[in-house]
This record gives structure tokens, C-alpha cells and sequence, in this order.
């Protein structure tokens, strides 16, 4: 078997942590796969500046330099972004070669185009650090599973919200402080957007719905939610009704040619085994339509998971140097709207006190057809503040209904002058 040569565009966290695995693989004596080159513009930064001081010669002066050189037979794309890096991987499978990357913002927007090119030119586009870091769920969906037999997908993918839920739920953190923990510890960048808005897991569960359904959607068509408005009154409820509050990335084929996709907060039963997924872990948990559910859980980020993923597809280039053709789209699906869409809704209120409260909302779910399930105030959130300004906290359990009637619900209710702060909603699949 030849030897696999690879270079390294973007030497930073995870292409210092590719370097890292490869000379250690390097030193075995049937090593097969050659660190042959690295593209970095800044070689005095601190992942790279060791290398560059004994190795100069691995490093290219231009991209153009990189994709010119014949002896290179995969890039390995760990700069991030979509703007160059996106015509890097272009004109790298339009010059024959394979490409690896772990860029899923760029794969998610941009997928559908660039695996055309891969397959036009008969090369590998391969991303299986893009999701879910080291955990092999990629690699499982395209290699030993029958995704058509596949039902649907729960995941937890983002490793700083799950740590943020977390330590908001076992250590009594606000938001604000779990998440400056979070950096502090290094889970979280110094802009935690892309996380606790949920964006990040919403790029993942694109390239996972593509390899279930065959099917690019782009990210704004899935709906959304994050975790940043989520205050530790909602793990106490949630703890009351034996529940706990996870970001999950869903997945569901319904009938119709539709599909349920969305992530959001959702409340889950406490044997469920994604509540048992604490800090930074990710998990995904596959539903087949003849088998038991099958969950798999390991580290989502950091250097060396990552690496150890992209290693993982570099031993799948050396193995299969022809691409496997990509997952077949059986039928056309589309994605079921969020309003026909049945859950159980909890609903947080924060009200000054104020008499018949509770006669205006039973009058806009009387009209909506909306049956209240339940009714629940804590002691300790039972008329807070100096007398005559009390505020009062409490959830309404609502038996299963559509969102969009509690939608509209809530248009109306967060109207009222009584309210301190929009009703916060958490949901449970059902």
C-alpha cells in the first residue's frame, strides 16, 4: 500500500493536534500516512513557531505553492471560515486531490457544492471531525449502518451549552457565571454566539440530516433556539417534574415525505440517557426503525479528538483511494413546520401580582382550544418584593398541542402589562 502524502492548510488548535498524531503514528514501522507539508501564513504563532524552527521545509510560501505540488495527495483543512477556505478546498479537488476537513460552518452552508466538485473530479470530500468530534457517528451513518432503515437522531452537540446547562443545573450557576466559567476553563470562546444561540448545533444536525435523508437543507431553514434565556428557576421546575433541561439537535422522519428537524432546549426525562451526558461531552443517540436505539458519546472538540477524527478519515483515503459515492436521496422530503409540530409545553411566568391572572389566560387558551395540564408555584417564588410591587413565579403544564397555538397564545399573553419578562418556553417531544 503507498504512501499517503498530507498537508496541513491552517496550523493552529486542531492543525498543531493533526501534527501531534501524525508523528506519533510516524514513529510505528508500517506507518503509511507522511506529513509532507504545511500552509501557515503566521509561523511565529504559538502552535506553530516549534515546528517551523526545526522543520522550514514542510512549509509552503503561497496556497498556490501547495496545490502546484505533485507529491501531495490529501489536504487536511483546519483553517476555518468560508471564504478562503472554501476556494482552497475548491481548487484542491479541481487539482486532484482529497481533502479532509473539520470546517462545519463551511460544510453545512456550502456542502451541496462542494461534494459535486469532489465527485466531478473522483475525489474524497471527507468531514468527519465536523461533527461531534471524536465520537464516530459520521463515519457509522456512512459505513455500517442502512440510513434508510434510520427513524431519527437525538444529539447533544455542543460541548460549552451542555457544560453551561450543567453547571447551571448541579452547582446553581446563573447563565452569565456558568458561562464565564466556561471560558475561563477554555469550553467557550471569548464570543460564545455560535453556542449558546445554538447555531453550532444546528450547522452539525445539517450535515447529519444530509447523511440520513441525502438531502442538503440550509441552516435557516431549521429552527432554532438557544439557552441564553434560560434562568435557574427553569431547572427547578424541570427538577420538580423529574425532568432535565438539555440542547438537543432532533431529528425526526414523519410521514407525508416530511421530516421534524430543529435543536432547542428541550425537557427530557431523567432516565433518558442524554440527561446522564454532563459537562462538556457530546452524545447522539440514533432511533432505527427494526433496531434498539444505539447512542454514542465521547468528547465533541478540543485538539486531539478532532485530530483523532481527521486521522480517522486520512486511514479511510489510504484504505479506499476511490470515494464512495454519496448517501442516496430516496425521496423528496421537506421539512415540517414548527407550528404543526405537537409538543408539551411548559410555560415560565414571571407577573407582578395582580388579581385575575389566571381568568385571562384560561380565557386565550379556552379560544385557542388549549387545556392547561397543570398549575405549579415554589414557595420560594410565591409573591418576591417589597408589599404592593410582589412579583410572583410559576409554570403552566399544557397537555400536548401544537406550537403554533401556543405560539399565538403567547403573542397575546406577553402583551399584558403585567408581565416582567416574555413567558419562557420549554417543550418535551411527545
Amino acid at each position: 500500500m503507498p504512501v499517503l502524502n498530507v498537508a496541513i492548510a491552517g496550523f493552529g488548535t486542531i492543525g498543531s493536534g493533526v501534527a501531534h498524531v501524525l508523528a506519533q503514528h510516524s514513529e510505528h514501522p508500517d506507518a503509511k500516512i507522511n506529513l509532507a507539508g504545511i500552509l501557515e501564513r503566521d509561523t511565529q504563532g504559538k502552535f506553530v513557531r516549534s515546528w517551523f524552527e526545526k522543520n522550514p521545509e514542510l512549509f509552503y510560501e503561497s496556497p498556490e505553492k501547495l496545490l502546484e505540488d505533485p507529491e501531495v495527495d490529501v489536504i487536511v483543512e483546519t483553517i476555518g471560515g468560508s471564504g478562503f477556505a472554501r476556494e482552497l478546498i475548491t481548487k484542491a479537488l479541481q487539482n486532484g486531490k482529497h481533502v479532509i476537513t473539520a470546517n462545519k460552518d463551511l460544510i453545512a452552508v456550502h456542502g451541496a457544492e462542494l461534494m459535486e466538485v469532489a465527485r466531478e473530479n473522483g475525489r474524497h470530500l471527507l468531514f468527519e471531525a465536523a461533527v461531534a468530534g471524536a465520537i464516530p457517528v459520521l463515519r457509522l451513518l456512512k459505513d455500517y449502518l442502512q440510513v434508510q432503515d434510520i427513524q431519527g437522531i437525538r444529539a447533544i452537540l455542543n460541548g460549552t451549552t451542555n457544560y453551561i446547562l450543567s453547571e447551571m443545573e448541579t452547582n446553581d450557576l446563573s447563565f452569565e457565571e456558568a458561562l464565564s466559567q466556561a471560558q475561563d476553563l477554555g469550553f467557550a470562546e471569548q464570543d460564545p454566539t455560535n453556542d449558546i444561540k445554538g447555531i453550532d448545533a444546528r450547522y452539525k444536525l445539517v450535515i447529519l440530516t444530509y447523511l440520513i435523508t441525502g438531502q442538503w437543507f440550509a441552516p435557516e431553514q431549521i429552527s432554532l433556539e438557544g439557552i441564553d434565556h434560560l434562568e435557574l428557576a427553569d431547572f427547578e421546575y424541570a427538577e420538580r417534574m423529574g425532568r432535565r433541561i438539555k440542547l438537543i439537535a432532533n431529528l425526526r422522519l414523519s410521514a407525508q415525505e416530511r421530516v421534524q428537524v430543529y435543536v432547542l432546549p428541550l425537557m427530557i426525562e431523567k432516565d433518558d440517557i442524554l440527561t446522564k451526558i454532563a459537562g462538556s461531552t457530546n452524545a447522539v443517540t440514533l432511533t432505527g426503525k427494526y433496531a434498539e436505539d444505539i447512542t454514542l458519546i465521547g468528547k465533541g472538540a478540543g485538539s486531539l479528538p478532532t485530530a483523532s477524527a481527521i486521522v480517522s478519515d486520512l486511514n479511510k483515503v489510504q484504505s479506499h483511494p476511490e470515494p464512495f459515492p454519496p448517501p442516496a436521496a430516496s425521496r423528496k422530503l421537506a421539512i415540517e413546520s414548527m407550528d404543526e409540530i405537537n409538543f408539551r409545553h411548559t410555560l415560565r411566568f414571571e407577573v407582578r401580582d395582580h388579581p385575575g391572572i389566571f381568568g385571562h389566560y384560561g380565557k386565550i387558551f379556552e379560544r385557542l382550544s388549549i387545556n392547561i395540564y397543570a398549575l405549579e408555584q415554589l414557595p420560594q417564588y410565591h409573591r418576591i418584593g417589597k408589599e404592593g410591587e410582589e412579583t410572583v413565579i410559576f409554570t403552566l403544564t399544557l397537555q400536548n398541542c401544537k406550537e403554533g397555538l401556543v405560539q399565538k397564545a403567547l403573542e397575546e399573553i406577553n402583551q399584558a402589562d403585567y408581565m416582567l419578562k416574555p413567558v419562557v418556553l420549554l417543550r418535551e417531544i411527545v
